[in-house]
């Protein structure tokens, strides 16, 4: 079997720590490589000195955060030595190891191919989603909730983050994997010279479900940008709408239960809406049993950010109804059943109120999820569409 590098921040490779978008996406890749190939992780760390903590409090850290330079010698060694005819670079902060890479001080990027002729060597860039993207999000979308002067230095970071993305897709990356439709036509806006979207995939595992009227949930990272700013929107459209436990209201009780941390996040948004019950952190058995009784997963991700939702898939595996969005939605790929969508957090909450104490409706968002993932490519599969074209770079 063939050797590849992969290259990875070694907390990405730990598999004792909290699961995590990052860690998942990375494990997949990983998971998808080892299919047909003999797959050598090579773990790499941040650097840390003064002039970069005090760049990264300014937020001008540009792709700096790996010193390339200290792992040469070790990269050139693995290299020659299982003659590596592709790297794998997991995260587009850690591209500038391709310049390394290419430029090896014995083989100036050169390999042998499978049938004894001299090549290039092909660096490939594992994207988990635009930096970038996120950055802009954080500059505009909630710029007003900085000073002017990290506003202004957001606004020079930003510009520097784009020039370098292009410079180094350009320069250093042959193909870039991406996790969704929308983040491969950035890719291609960007320069990228080839891209392929790795779907998520949905391994099928169901719960022994038993819903509960008019009980909904979320697990999640409530302190992620589009997972909070989702709930409190969704939260404030249910409260305007009447869908809450008021028994003065007439409306139907609903109850939205939340799972995850960091538990100041939880309990705030508990303590400002009467209808949130906050169960903190859950290990899995506990939360398998906790959502088996939940009407509706919901995914309130009302806008487009770096990545995709690994949640949905982990729902959508256990078989669980579901109420997302189209941004929700996006690096999913399924040839059988739907989902529920809302184009906005009013809308999520109409669903809410109008499905979750609907049996009938329960049961069929329950029948289109399990669809959803029996129907979903499986990695033999989209490895069998990637390799051919890894073979042509």
């Amino acid at each position: 079997m063939e050797k590849i590098l992969f290259i990875s921040h070694e907390l990405f490779l730990d598999e004792t720590r909290k699961e995590g978008g990052v860690r998942v996406c990375t494990l997949e890749f990983i998971d998808l490589l080892q299919t047909r190939f003999e797959v050598i992780l090579f773990r790499v760390k941040y650097h840390h000195t003064l002039l970069k903590r005090i760049r990264m409090k300014l937020g001008l850290n540009i792709y700096d955060d790996y010193r390339v330079e200290d792992y040469r010698q070790e990269l050139d060694r693995v290299l020659l030595e299982n003659n590596i005819r592709f790297v794998f670079i997991n995260m587009t902060n850690a591209m500038r190891f391709a310049s390394v890479i290419k430029n090896g001080e014995d083989t100036q990027g050169k390999v042998m191919d499978t049938e004894g002729r001299t090549s290039a060597r092909k660096v490939i860039l594992c994207s988990h989603g635009n930096e970038t993207g996120d950055f802009l999000h954080e500059t505009v979308r909630f710029g007003d909730q900085a000073g002017p002067l990290k506003r202004a230095l957001s606004s020079y970071a930003l510009g520097s983050l784009l020039k370098a993305e292009s410079s180094l897709r350009l320069r250093g990356i042959d193909m870039v994997l991406c996790v969704s439709p929308v983040e491969e036509q950035i890719e291609n806006w960007l320069g990228a010279r080839h891209t392929f979207m790795v779907p998520r995939t949905i391994p099928f595992s169901p719960l022994a479900f038993e819903p509960i009227l008019n009980r909904v949930g979320f697990f999640g990272d409530l302190s992620h940008w589009p997972n909070k700013s989702g709930i409190l929107r969704l939260c404030e459209a249910l409260l305007k709408q009447g869908g809450y436990a008021n028994p003065d209201h007439g409306g139907p009780s609903i109850e939205l239960r939340l799972v995850g941390g960091p538990e100041e996040q939880g309990r705030a948004i508990a303590a400002q809406y009467s209808f949130v019950k906050y169960l903190g952190f859950l290990p899995t058995a506990a939360l398998e049993k906790e959502v088996a009784g939940w009407s509706f997963f919901l995914n309130p991700v009302f806008y487009y950010s770096r990545g995709v939702s690994t949640k949905l898939a982990k729902a959508l595996a256990w078989g669980l109804p579901v109420i997302s969005t189209i941004p929700g939605n996006r690096g999913y790929r399924w040839s059988a059943g739907a989902i529920l969508n809302a184009a906005g957090p009013e809308q999520m909450a109409r669903l809410i109120i109008e499905k979750a104490g609907d049996r009938d409706a329960i049961a069929e968002a329950h029948s289109n999820s399990i669809k959803i993932a029996q129907s979903a490519p499986g990695l033999p599969r989209i490895m069998d569409e990637l390799y051919p074209l890894l073979e042509e770079l």
